[in-house]
């Protein structure tokens, strides 16, 4: 017969006391992270509070649009693109079978076009990096097909390449087109590398920003969305910057 006390507390009841502090143990641990998670909240609420409500430094001033072109827009009609100052406007090179990011800059100005079409200092311009493929005709047809209306702020132009590529190089600043050798084409139709970032001007004729929306890492890709969206809305809405 062993010597050892008998045993009066039942095995169930010392379990249950596990039990008990284990629940304790991880509810305290639960109401820390619900803690830590409602800080992090409420700093990251109070920071786009004070974004939206404190003065914003205005937007730089990168280059000045001095030379005009003349186009031909999708609707065969010639305009001029000097014609849009006192406009917010929006300019991005088009190639209109890019195999690269074209599909994501048109989307952001669908985006645009959407959220601003109705504005009278609104427009954007889609300029052709190919002409001799990308006419006024095909223009119209790919307009079409991108819900861009007749009657909406946004031009598809084309016209002379050396002088549209002259535009887009020496006032929007932007980096030179370039045809892409033929080992490197992704199709046959790859034709031309150029560059992919959309351009925002003033009613100044002033460039306030370049948007890479096409990016290979999907964070800046996202960050340079938001801050279009959010740097057309500053120029609309205030006229002096």
């Amino acid at each position: 017969m062993s010597d050892s006390p008998p045993n009066t507390e039942p095995s169930g009841i010392r379990y249950s006391s596990a039990g008990a502090e284990h629940q304790i143990s991880t509810g305290a641990w639960l109401r820390i992270a619900f803690g830590i998670g409602l800080s992090l909240t409420g700093v990251l609420l109070f920071g786009r509070y004070l974004n939206q409500t404190l003065p914003q430094p205005p937007l730089p001033v990168i280059a000045h649009i001095q030379g005009d072109l003349e186009v031909t827009e999708r609707s065969g009609q010639s305009v001029k693109l000097s014609s849009l100052r006192g406009k917010v406007t929006v300019m991005a090179c088009l190639y209109t079978v890019c195999p690269h990011g074209c599909a994501a800059v048109v989307a952001q100005m669908q985006k645009l076009n959407a959220a601003h079409h109705a504005r009278p200092d609104f427009h954007q311009v889609s300029l052709a990096v190919a002409p001799e493929r990308d006419t006024a005709g095909f223009l119209k047809a790919y307009a079409e097909g991108v819900g861009a209306k007749p009657e909406d702020p946004w031009w598809f132009v084309t016209g002379n390449q050396q002088s549209i590529w002259d535009y887009m190089t020496h006032e929007l600043q932007l980096q030179a087109p370039a045809p892409i050798p033929e080992e490197k084409r992704l199709n046959p139709l790859d034709l031309y590398e150029h560059d992919l970032r959309l351009v925002l001007i003033d009613r100044q004729g002033r460039v306030r920003g370049y948007y890479s929306v096409f990016h290979p890492q999907s964070e800046i890709a996202l960050l340079m969305t938001e801050h279009l969206s959010r740097d057309v809305r500053r120029l609309l809405d205030h006229t002096d910057q």
